[in-house]
């Protein structure tokens, strides 16, 4: 290509994607999203078409706050052909919102000609549902009779991750508030973030668990009428590949007609599950003496 003027191409076609006086915000299908897509790319004008010529060809992708994404390939005169088709593998493809996609060519003098972008919305119905609270009860509560009881932590279920990569990593967010709805203003320190630094192919087949402890940072915080939410996020090197639904728990440590929240018992030898409040402490370590010197 030994243009000296910069040309504006039209926006590229996608195959299997509506054309845009069809559908202007280009919804790419699910059978695309979950393959990828390719982009068809008309020759340019004059072509490389002499020994020691080059072009390059860069298609770009991009949706906002992700990175940049570009494909490039170089072509001499012997591989010209009157179009080329560019995959975009499903790995880009996997966070719901708009993006543009467009080509440039660069000549043997490195002279830039770029198209116009293609509007995409990638829209991923049901992308990656909420992490699962095991122990709370059919009404979404942890309480004072959670088994196991919340100071041996709180266990979280990721659900299966199909169409995720060996390796990939996941980081478990759980927060804390002092409503029931995963609202209003954070508990700062019961925020914790438990990564799993590669997926195996057990984690992908059937999803895997994380312990939220210890109970005193964590979980404490969440007294009354108060929640933690759980989103999970899957990162591909530095890049996010996906992110859950926000998964919400209530909370409440304080029984009916109780003035003080159950609590771990003094000497933490109780059976699991089996609830000590503050004010009972006490009497329960007077009675373990006397066992333990009956027992003598």
């Amino acid at each position: 290509m030994a243009l000296n003027k910069p040309l504006t191409f039209d926006a590229p076609k996608i195959l299997g994607v509506a054309d845009p006086d069809v559908d202007p915000e280009g919804h790419i299908p699910i059978e695309l999203l979950l393959k990828g897509i390719d982009v068809v790319v008309p020759l340019w004008p004059e072509p490389a078409k002499d020994p020691g010529e080059r072009d390059i060809l860069t298609v770009s992708f991009e949706q906002p706050g992700e990175p940049l994404v570009s494909i490039q390939n170089t072509y001499e005169p012997d591989d010209m052909k009157p179009e080329f088709i560019i995959h975009l593998s499903p790995e880009y493809l996997k966070i719901n919102d708009v993006g543009a996609l467009w080509y440039e060519v660069h000549n043997i003098a490195d002279n830039p000609s770029n198209s116009f972008p293609r509007r995409l919305t990638i829209d991923h119905p049901g992308t990656l549902e909420e992490a699962d609270f095991v122990h709370a009860t059919k009404w979404g509560y942890l309480n004072c009779d959670t088994v196991p009881p919340l100071w041996d932590g709180v266990t979280v279920n990721i659900p299966a991750l199909a169409g995720f990569n060996v390796g990939d990593r996941c980081e478990v967010l759980w927060r804390g508030f002092p409503t029931l709805n995963g609202s209003g203003s954070e508990f700062i320190s019961a925020k914790k973030t438990v990564i799993r630094p590669a997926l195996s192919e057990q984690d992908i087949r059937e999803g895997f668990s994380v312990v939220i402890e210890p109970y005193e940072t964590h979980i404490k915080p969440m007294v009354k009428n108060a929640s933690a939410t759980v989103v999970y996020t899957v990162y591909r090197d530095a890049k996010r590949v996906g992110k859950s639904k926000t998964a919400a728990v209530k909370i409440d440590r304080i029984e009916p007609g109780e003035e003080f929240p159950c609590e771990p018992p003094a000497n933490m030898s109780m059976e699991a599950g089996k609830v000590v409040r503050r004010g009972h402490n006490l009497f329960q370590i007077v009675w373990q003496s006397i066992v333990n010197i009956w027992r003598r």
